[in-house]
């Protein structure tokens, strides 16, 4: 019998690990793809889809510059103020699971892409009730799911700051709004859907953090007095 060949021999162990390599990376990625498909998913309110093409028709979107470092002067009591829909008025901060992302007042899939999105049924931070803020798990709530009870989140705004402690993870489907009420007790509620390779999950994974400390700003005050006048 002759011999085999010896250069297929050799180059079959590189061609079997790069096509196993292939497969991968393609496998890598399809969160990315699945992300693109569910971009269209407002999972605010009411969870319904909203197409792309069609958008939110007169949505302005602001993008404002956050004092994330604001060393002037604080007070214990203030007003909260409710941006205008499509606004940036907050970055919200988890130093322990490395989340830094901006908020919008509103939801919507063309918010979504830019940051988080704190839902016009539930309060801006720092107010009396529950801040209800979500945000892609494929981009900026990717690292959600490191939090942990007893983790401080701090939200940053234009008229102050505020401090909060991951008091409860939580789980719940997409249909289950127990945790994006309103409710009476002065709360941040985060969460994203659960990481799945293959398909879009039912399943939403967050936390609840109990407010632990307001700090309006003494000028922000002052600015809106002048601003009245």
């Amino acid at each position: 019998m002759g011999k085999k060949p010896l250069l297929p021999q050799i180059l079959m162990p590189f061609f079997i690990t790069a096509f196993c390599g292939g497969i991968l990376f393609l496998l890598s990625i399809k969160p990315y793809e699945k992300a693109q498909t569910y971009l269209k998913v407002g999972f605010m309110d009411n969870n319904n889809v909203i197409p792309q093409s069609e958008g939110i028709v007169g949505l302005n979107i602001v993008q404002t510059d956050i004092d994330t470092e604001f060393t002037g002067e604080t007070l214990k009591n203030g007003e909260i103020v409710y941006p205008e829909f499509g606004t940036q008025y907050a970055v919200i901060e988890c130093e322990q699971a490395d989340i830094f992302v901006p908020v919008y007042w509103g939801r919507g899939s063309e918010l979504l892409e830019l940051g988080g999105c704190n839902t016009p049924s539930s309060v801006p931070a720092g107010g009396e009730g529950n801040t209800v803020i979500s945000a892609h798990v494929n981009t900026f709530f990717a690292d959600l799911d490191k939090v942990k009870v007893g983790d401080e989140v701090k939200v940053y705004t234009d008229y102050g700051r505020f401090t909060y402690k991951v008091s409860e993870l939580i789980e719940f489907q997409t249909a289950d709004k127990k945790y994006l009420k309103k409710g009476d007790k002065d709360i941040l509620t985060l969460y994203t859907c659960e990481k799945d390779l293959l398909a879009s999950s039912d399943k939403r994974i967050g936390c609840i953090c109990d407010l632990k400390k307001r700090e309006f700003y003494k000028e922000a005050e002052v600015k809106e007095n002048a601003d009245e006048k």
